[in-house]
């Protein structure tokens, strides 16, 4: 896959080598290096035939309720849930509510209903941490899904970089053998 296709690119203008050098580009022993893939893509990922950018949600849910999700996908998939319900738990003891904005085929407002539960929960309080620790797994999530399953190495990167996988002793244990 590469960034022409996904943006449907069929012409691209280049600068010429001269216009390159006259521009302050030195190139390395006259060569101009491209990189055509620089990760393995995974096993099991949407086909690319098959990929219909409008209907990347819809494929997604199709794909768990169907068993052919990659496992990657389906962990962070079900640690979502896992966490979601954790929320649920918590909301019924104090008679608040909480419904999964999973089924929005807008994937960003996944993230953004995180983060506006956060910004009202009580500061430092249990509600906030999860809203907050639901907010960096639905972005990953969403990487999952936008990526029709291929950058597992970007979501881990992300995991890493926001604390995504930093256990906390008071949520569910179901989450101890990711």
């Amino acid at each position: 896959r590469s960034l022409c296709y996904d943006l449907s690119i069929t012409k691209m203008i280049s600068p010429t080598q001269e216009e390159l050098i006259s521009g302050g580009y030195i190139p390395n022993d006259g060569n101009i290096e491209t990189i055509q893939k620089p990760w393995q893509v995974p096993d099991g990922v949407v086909p690319e035939d098959e990929r219909k950018p409008h209907l990347v949600h819809q494929t997604f849910i199709e794909r768990i309720h169907n068993k052919s999700i990659t496992p990657f996908a389906l962990k962070v998939y079900k640690v979502v849930r896992a966490i979601e319900n954790e929320i649920e738990n918590e909301c019924k003891a104090r008679a608040e509510t909480f419904e999964s904005p999973l089924g929005n085929k807008k994937l960003n407002s996944w993230e953004d209903y995180a983060h506006r539960m956060k910004n009202d929960a009580l500061i430092g309080s249990s509600m906030q941490i999860l809203f907050q620790f639901l907010e960096v797994w639905y972005v990953a999530l969403r990487i999952v899904v936008q990526s029709w399953e291929e950058e597992q190495q970007l979501v881990w990167l992300w995991l890493i970089f926001h604390d995504g996988l930093h256990k906390h002793g008071w949520y569910s244990p179901r989450l101890e053998d990711w």
